[in-house]
């Protein structure tokens, strides 16, 4: 039972070193990302285990993964574009989305970010939450463990964002819970969810580049 404890308390405070390192701790150009994934790292050698039980193998990159990866990037792409944010403009005053406005018009800019896209938000975020979190939360509920676990870690994702506003974190949430189905339904191919969220994002910064983010059409 005390050992049960430990790990226990082991996973809550990597989980919360995991949330609030990168945001707490100000170290440039994304260096905190190394540091975290070296912390995931050395608890999967701890255990026995490589970033392989979590979803990242070769053999996993696949051209179906690569299709999956395109088309759920696509159609997330149309959710927010076509529902989300039309919903939530027409209940709610919502204040414009300025965090990348830095990229309109200006190609380098634009680049420098969609390669940050794929590292951080991409590789990095899907390892940390989908490949890492989930799958420990998954251990860690004892009844109906898949489902919680990929509710909690959507929420957790969601808050990761918070630095948005409320409507910032609601769309990180969403987008969360979309990437967490997609892993569990794709065999924990963790492939699958960082293709479809690097593309997304890749998206998404071009419609901003182009002045039509939020206004599709």
């Amino acid at each position: 039972m005390k050992n049960k404890a430990l790990c226990v308390l082991r996973d809550v405070v990597t989980i919360a070193f995991l949330i609030l390192f990168p945001h707490f701790v100000p170290l440039p150009f994304y260096s905190y990302a190394v540091i975290c994934l070296l912390a995931i790292w050395f608890l999967l050698r701890k255990d026995g285990k490589t970033f392989g039980a979590i979803g990242l193998s070769k053999n996993g990159l696949t051209g179906k993964a690569v299709f999956i990866g395109v088309l759920s990037a696509l159609v997330w792409v149309g959710f927010m574009q076509l529902i989300y944010i039309p919903v939530i403009k027409h209940l709610f005053t919502v204040p414009d989305y300025t965090e990348y406005n830095f990229i309109r018009g200006n190609a380098s800019k634009l680049m420098m970010i969609i390669i940050a896209a794929w590292l951080i938000g991409g590789f990095y975020e899907e390892i940390v939450f989908r490949g890492y979190i989930q799958s420990l939360l998954r251990k860690r509920f004892t009844r109906h463990g898949l489902l919680w676990s990929i509710i909690v870690t959507s929420i957790l994702f969601g808050l990761y964002h918070w630095q948005q506003d409320i409507f910032g974190v609601i769309a990180a949430g969403l987008g969360g819970l979309y990437w967490g189905l997609l892993y569990k339904k794709y065999a924990d191919n963790l492939w699958v969810p960082i293709l479809s969220h690097a593309i997304f994002d890749t998206v998404t910064l071009i419609l901003i580049y182009t002045h039509r983010f939020g206004n599709f059409w």
